[in-house]
């Protein structure tokens, strides 16, 4: 199966990053905002945003099971999904992120939800995980409306400058679906 396969959900398409997206992540994902839940550094240059879209680029084509998925709403792009797969242990682990524009309009669990009937329809997997920062629930919502079951608190996973920060990690199983 080719990398990042275009994906079509109720009101977005996710498909791969292309070079004319670079304003729209630029302008959209890396403000403040968004990155306060991620490890990404917020404000950067047109530079910098080129040459991660440029390492995207360069993954599709010579990286296996590499999906790095731009999500679109009316084609312009207002969101991340990457997929890291293992077909050591038939797990896929789903990060995620929209612009703020985005928010509360449901889009995340729909968008999540597809991804996860990828990974068990196309890709054949057992497991899809995902954790969140504990400070950030609204993510863990999202998690559990795509029908992702919680399964612990992992104290202090993550230092985000400096601070120790709190892991929600949740799964699903292909067993667990309707």
């Amino acid at each position: 199966m080719k990398n990042t396969p275009t994906l079509h959900t109720e009101h977005l398409v996710l498909d791969r990053f292309t070079l004319e997206d670079v304003p729209a992540v630029r302008d959209t994902l890396y403000t403040e905002a968004v990155c306060r839940n991620l490890f990404i550094t917020p404000n950067k240059t047109t530079e910098e945003v080129t040459e991660n879209i440029q390492w995207l680029l360069d993954g599709y084509e010579t990286k296996e099971d590499f999906h790095q998925w731009a999500v679109r709403e009316n084609s312009l792009c207002v969101g991340r999904v990457m997929l890291t797969v293992s077909r050591r242990f038939h797990t896929g682990t789903v990060a995620y992120y929209l612009a703020e524009s985005t928010w509360g309009k449901g889009y995340m669990t729909e968008i999540l939800k597809r991804v996860i009937d990828f990974c068990f329809d196309d890709l054949g997997l057992n497991r899809v995980e995902a954790d969140h920062f504990a400070r950030n629930p609204a993510s863990g919502r999202v998690m559990e409306k795509a029908g992702m079951i919680k399964e612990g608190v992992l104290r202090q996973k993550y230092c985000k400058d400096g601070e120790f920060l709190d892991a929600v990690q949740y799964a699903i199983l292909k067993s667990d679906r309707n």
